[in-house]
């Protein structure tokens, strides 16, 4: 619980109570639209402390009845991704997140610009030369690109570097993390094995909401 606190705490000192409530709202229909938990009261404080890092989201002032675009919802579960993944060098001071390809996230990139988690800031990177991919800590390998998958997970192979995507069957050929879509909400699979055999440790609050894990 202290860590949800801690999280408001610090929104409080930079944003009105009105803002702090939008965005938990805002968290909590992300939430649900994902089936991550019923929409009872009592679950969102549950659910809102170990996953409290979708508040970093500050899109601009929203309704209600506003829904995410499948894409703006993936910019929230690559935050949360790096945020729930430890490296073996903690001290890089820049998170490099690099778009391999090309882009589909558009201006919802943005949001995440320049955030920072554990004091390293999010930097946006757009790579087109494989050769630069060593250079990241986190990979987004986009559809455009998912014909080099080979050569990109033979080229990082046990690097540090978390790879993520969102084509299907990429979870069991060596991403660590791959994004899909169910009946229209996002959901993930995790190849921790990759994760482990990278120096990468997932977080235990993250893996349970894992809809398939490959060990």
């Amino acid at each position: 619980m202290a860590l949800f606190y801690i999280k408001l705490k610090l929104l409080f000192i930079r944003c009105s109570f009105k803002k702090i409530w939008v965005l938990l709202k805002w968290e909590y229909a992300i939430l649900c639209n994902n089936h991550l938990i019923k929409k009872q009261p009592s679950s969102i404080y549950l659910i809102l402390m170990p996953l409290s890092c979708f508040l970093i989201l500050g899109y601009s002032p929203l309704t209600y009845a506003e829904q995410p675009t499948e894409y703006r919802m993936k910019v929230a579960f690559l935050y949360n991704f790096a945020a729930y993944t430890e490296w073996p060098d903690q001290h890089i001071q820049n998170l490099n997140l690099c778009i391999y390809d090309e882009d589909p996230f558009g201006e919802h990139l943005q949001h995440i610009q320049q955030k920072k988690i554990n004091n390293d800031e999010i930097v946006i990177r757009h790579v087109k030369n494989i050769g630069d991919l060593t250079n990241c800590q986190m990979i987004f390998i986009t559809r455009s690109a998912i014909g080099d998958l080979d050569h990109v997970i033979n080229l990082l192979n046990e690097k540090p570097i978390l790879t993520v995507a969102d084509t299907p069957g990429t979870a069991s050929r060596g991403i660590v993390l791959n994004m899909t879509v169910k009946e229209g909400k996002v959901t993930f699979e995790a190849n921790i094995a990759k994760a482990k055999k990278s120096g990468l440790k997932l977080s235990s609050q993250l893996l349970r909401f894992a809809s398939e894990i490959y060990q």
